[in-house]
């Protein structure tokens, strides 16, 4: 038993980072700015979600304007997730230049 816990560990000797976002996060605010950022982010993948179920519904019922009215919404809500997931991307970037 003890001879399986001593085997090469990959793991050893590493710890946990945050990278750029280290020293944004050790403050309350940079918690409370992280916090708001994931909350945002999981309402637009729920919007997101939300809005392709309703334009599968719309198409497999056959009612073009609801069809082009849901794509319309889709494409938003879709480009504010995609713009909601760059942000700490851009900041890495911003932080870093």
């Amino acid at each position: 038993m003890t001879y399986l816990a001593q085997e090469f560990n990959p793991f050893d000797g590493v710890s946990p980072s945050f990278g750029p976002f280290a020293p944004l996060l050790e403050s309350k605010f940079g918690m409370f700015l992280g916090l708001a950022w994931l909350i945002g982010f999981f309402v637009c993948a729920y919007f997101l979600v939300e809005a392709i179920a309703r334009a599968a519904k719309a198409k497999r019922q056959g009612i073009g304007g609801d069809l082009d009215e849901t794509r319309g919404e889709l494409v938003r809500v879709a480009a504010a997730t995609i713009g909601m997931a760059s942000l700490p991307v851009v900041y890495a970037i911003l932080v870093s230049a």
